[in-house]
């Protein structure tokens, strides 16, 4: 049986609220504070996407403080006997520095003037094998030589260990685990078992283990989706009851399916009698036995057992399962709406048509639009409709409990991307080209998916530079980040001309994709593999680069057209005509601009009745008698009462051009008195509008 129903709802509040998780790096051990990693990763087997594109992954790393670099770790030979060094996985900015992961990690290669850090410190070691692989490198191992490609999804569990070098016995962490297959494995079946096998063997830590239960639990589990040229495997993985091994799943995605998970496990039934469909621990079931979470002879599903249950925050899970699924297969009319566990949602879903990388790239870019569910179309957008909704923190007295029962929609796309990406692996390509990962930095919907191949020598260096300490020019993502944020506050209009943009490069790339590619195996012919390696190199580098250079002339661009409530969209004619962008009707009405919230132009108008009055006779006195008497008595006794500041404004050294009132102006008196007598009439008339409202049931704004 498991954790009681309270428990189990409270730690899984973790992951929805964006609980602080503890720095993994082994100098950050003592409890420097970050922020955790809540990330979406999609599955596509090759089966299920278009003609050609082979088998997809995704990773849209979504934290707000990570290292977003990517970087290539170049194959190498090892002698012998040797050891491979273990570290601590960090995301934070540098999140590795020595000299044998290749260039983009040197410390000559850290930012200058932001903080000393020292070379990596190893944590433990294994066995290193004689030869391993190059690959592509960010928070966790993307993509290897061999077309082995990973994302990644950090899931609530409900077991948890402590690292070796905090006091406890588990060695391996996730982003290490992904690294090691990156090495040594061509297969996703190989990724699997060698992955879950160290995991058992040396223990396994998830992103958090000390500090209170909801962040704990909260990132104890992992998940990876994993592809090679014909596979596609989901793999879960969490401690054992022991805190010094692992159990471990995973599941084949049928081909002509899509799966998808989004910080919760989504393999649930298990069957590890089918060698074709399911892998595993053999502990699966005795550990879930010993730690009180099964028992033998009930129904098994993985996720239930051995997951979180976030209570009513779950659909910052299932939202997101749902809407890749319902994306790919909208034939299928999936609920989206379910219970915690999703139980109505499958583990994969055939897709009605075959994907292609653009398809899944709209997936991570996506914020639920023309839904329900849309966070461009609700009052928490704004007036502009920005998507973004920024993480939960105690301001303003308000205590972590009463965030937790409130929440937003969480969004596939999100404003704290540090970078995402899509892999293809194709069985119709050699590795040398076959191996490609369409990278891009920040928010997915404001970044352009540049092209790198996993064969390059150096990734440009526009993508392996800067951090997010200093702005850097040189740096791709910071020229993403300007741009979107900038473009964020009058998002409705923006985000058409950043589509213009990201399709002015994308679909460039994907109609010459076949014509780089066959150039590259043509040189490849010619002049071996070095000769290929340095024609993908530099074209990956010249398409970086022109991103680069191209988005922050298209800031100039926007900050010269969007600005000041305004839209420079006519800017060829003789006068300036600039278009006004003002708010919507919704909002105008949401923010009282027709008098009270709620209200609406009609509401104004009935309200206003007689209130304009044109046709004053100025040597008549009003009708209302009473209230005139009252405002002459109010100008009187202000005309007989010294100005305030008497000491200051009436200093003649203190008045002059600027002064309201130039020094010896003696005729400006009559001004004044004709303001104070226009201002008390229209204070009367305000009082009686005030009034008419409240008698009226209206709800007043105190004055």
């Amino acid at each position: 049986m498991k954790f009681s129903s309270i428990y189990t709802a409270a730690i899984g509040l973790a992951g929805a609220v964006g609980a602080t998780a503890y720095d993994l790096a082994p100098e950050g051990a003592t409890g420097q504070i970050k922020d955790p990693d809540q990330c979406t990763a999609i599955l596509v087997s090759a089966g299920g996407a278009a003609k050609g594109v082979g088998s997809m992954t995704t990773h849209t790393n979504d934290c707000l403080d990570c290292d977003f670099r990517l970087a290539k770790v170049p194959a190498k030979d090892h002698a012998p006997g040797s050891k491979r060094k273990i570290i601590g996985g960090r995301a934070q900015y540098p999140r590795y520095i020595g000299d044998d992961r290749g260039s983009a990690y040197t410390k000559d290669k850290v930012v200058p003037g932001l903080f000393d850090w020292d070379t990596t410190k190893a944590l433990g070691e294994i066995p290193e094998v004689d030869h391993t692989f190059a690959y592509l490198d960010g928070d966790y191992g993307i993509q290897n030589e061999h077309q082995l490609a990973m994302g990644e999804s950090t899931c609530g569990a409900l077991l948890h260990a402590v690292p070796t070098f905090d006091g406890g016995d588990a060695l391996l962490e996730m982003s290490e685990l992904s690294r090691i297959a990156m090495e040594r494995c061509k297969t996703a079946r190989c990724a699997n078992q060698l992955m879950g096998d160290l995991a058992v063997e040396y223990g396994f830590y998830g992103a958090v283990w000390k500090g209170d239960d909801m962040t704990v639990y909260g990132e104890a589990g992992e998940a990876m989706t994993i592809n090679d040229k014909t596979e596609s495997w989901m793999f879960h993985i969490l401690s054992d009851d022991t805190g010094a091994s692992a159990v471990w799943v995973a599941q084949r995605v049928p081909e002509g399916h899509i799966s998808a998970v989004a910080n919760g496990f989504v393999i649930k039934e298990v069957d590890l009698t089918d060698t074709e469909n399911f892998m595993g621990s053999s502990n699966l079931y005795d550990v879930a036995e010993r730690a009180g979470l099964w028992t033998k002879g009930e129904h098994f599903s993985f996720a239930e057992v051995f997951g979180m249950n976030r209570g009513h925050l779950s659909t910052y899970v299932n939202r997101r399962v749902w809407r890749v699924f319902d994306l790919a297969a909208p034939s299928l009319k999936l609920p989206a709406k379910t219970d915690v566990w999703a139980r109505d949602y499958p583990f994969s879903v055939p897709v009605d048509k075959g994907l292609t990388v653009a398809d899944v790239a709209a997936m991570q870019r996506d914020y639920y639009e023309g839904t329900e569910f849309d966070t461009s179309n609700s009052p928490a957008g704004g007036p502009y409709g920005n998507p973004a909704r920024v993480d939960q923190s105690p301001v303003d007295g308000m205590t972590k409990d009463e965030l937790v029962e409130g929440r937003f929609e969480r969004t596939i796309s999100l404003f704290r991307t540090s970078y995402s990406f899509v892999t293809q692996s194709r069985s119709t390509k050699p590795d040398i080209v076959g191996a490609l990962t369409w990278f891009g930095q920040f928010t997915p919907h404001a970044t352009v998916y540049i092209p790198v191949y996993a064969a390059v020598s150096e990734v440009p260096a526009s993508l392996s530079t800067g951090a997010l300490q200093r702005l850097d020019r040189g740096a791709n993502w910071w020229a993403f980040s300007a741009v979107g944020n900038y473009a964020a506050q009058w998002f409705s209009f923006t985000i058409g001309e950043i589509r213009n943009m990201q399709h002015k490069f994308e679909d460039s790339w994907f109609e010459n994709q076949d014509t780089v590619e066959d150039l590259g195996l043509t040189i490849q012919s010619f002049g071996g593999d070095v000769a290929a390696v340095g024609y993908l190199t530099d074209w990956c580098n010249e398409q970086a680069v022109d991103v680069l250079t191209q988005w922050w002339e298209f800031l100039d661009y926007m900050m010269g057209k969007y600005r000041d409530g305004m839209m420079m969209d006519k800017i060829h004619t003789d006068t300036l005509s600039p278009t006004k962008l003002f708010y919507p009707r919704w909002w105008l009405e949401m923010v009282g601009y027709w008098g009270f919230p709620g209200a609406t132009y009609e509401d104004a108008k009935k309200a206003n009745e007689g209130e304009h009055d044109y046709d004053i006779e100025w040597d008549k006195k009003p009708k209302h008698e009473k209230d005139q008497e009252k405002a002459e008595e109010e100008i009187e006794s202000y005309h007989n009462k010294p100005p305030p500041n008497t000491e200051t404004f009436g200093h003649p050294d203190m008045m002059g051009a600027a002064s309201p009132m130039g020094a010896g102006s003696e005729g400006s008196v009559l001004p004044m008195m004709f303001a104070g007598l226009v201002g008390a009439v229209f204070g009367v008339f305000g009082q009686r509008f005030i009034d008419k409202k409240a008698t009226a049931g209206y709800a007043t704004i105190p004055m």
